[in-house]
């Protein structure tokens, strides 16, 4: 790896850790549980593609992203259940 993508895999860590910690502090839970589904999460895993560019924006607009994912899943299981 080259100096410059060391440095990009650094914020892209660094970013995730501030959305978690973040996340993990205004709902009340742990990070560590917190991180494990963000990394899982479509969001987490276009942060990690450098190729998507998402690790250029902060981590409040990474937050909502992952926030609105979070809504779109609820309400497509709650149709699902309704519908059944």
């Amino acid at each position: 790896m080259d100096v410059m993508t060391d440095r990009i895999n650094a914020a892209i860590d660094l970013l995730t850790t501030m959305v978690v910690e973040s996340i993990a502090k205004e709902d009340g839970c742990d990070a560590s549980d917190v991180l494990p589904r963000f990394l899982r999460s479509h969001t987490g895993q276009m942060l990690y593609n450098e190729s998507s560019k998402l690790w250029w924006d902060g981590p409040a607009f990474i937050e909502e992203l992952y926030r609105q994912e979070l809504s779109k899943t609820s309400v497509r299981a709650q149709r699902i259940a309704v519908t059944g």
